[in-house]
Order: C-alpha cells, then sequence, then structure tokens
C-alpha cells in the first residue's frame, strides 16, 4: 500500500498536511498491509474497505508507539473481515 493515493488518503483521515515523513508512512502502510493479510486473509484494499481501514488504524497505532493496543481494540472488526473473507472465498 505504498502507494500515493494510499499515502494521501491516510494523510487526509489523520490530518497530517505535511509530505515529510510520504515515505515512513508508506512503509508503515506496507508493513500494516502485510500484517493484517496475514491476519484476516487476502484482500484488494481498493474494494474492501474493512481491511483498508484495519491497515491504516494500525498504521496509526504504529505511528503513535502504541501498537501493542491496536489488536485488542480491533479485535472484533479483525474477526468479522476474517469472516467477510473466508465467507467470500467459500461463495466462489
Amino acid at each position: 500500500m505504498n502507494e500515493k493515493v494510499f499515502v494521501d488518503e491516510y494523510k487526509r483521515r489523520f490530518s497530517i498536511f505535511h509530505s515529510s515523513q510520504d515515505d515512513d508512512i508508506g512503509e508503515q502502510l506496507d508493513s500494516g498491509f502485510a500484517d493484517i493479510k496475514s491476519i484476516i486473509g487476502n484482500f484488494d484494499p481498493n474494494s474492501y474497505e474493512k481491511g483498508k481501514e484495519l491497515v491504516y488504524e494500525r498504521t496509526r497505532y504504529l505511528r503513535n508507539e502504541a501498537l501493542e493496543y491496536f489488536y485488542s481494540n480491533f479485535q472484533t472488526m479483525i474477526m468479522d473481515a476474517s469472516i467477510d473473507l473466508v465467507g467470500d472465498s467459500v461463495a466462489d
């Protein structure tokens, strides 16, 4: 997710107005995407909003040095996303 469109969307969402940390944000989004995919399964962030939101929130927690709280705070959403994606793969 280290693409300008995702970096810009993340920055808008969290009111970041400078570009000095764009590279860091992109790398953090990439690592967050890999982590969330390993938990809930493969998804396309362009079409699966819940997965993209989890990546953005995980990145926010990482940037605020509070990553250890992310998993417990978003446990329900993570479980819901896992079920969504498993249901999609069963329907195929």
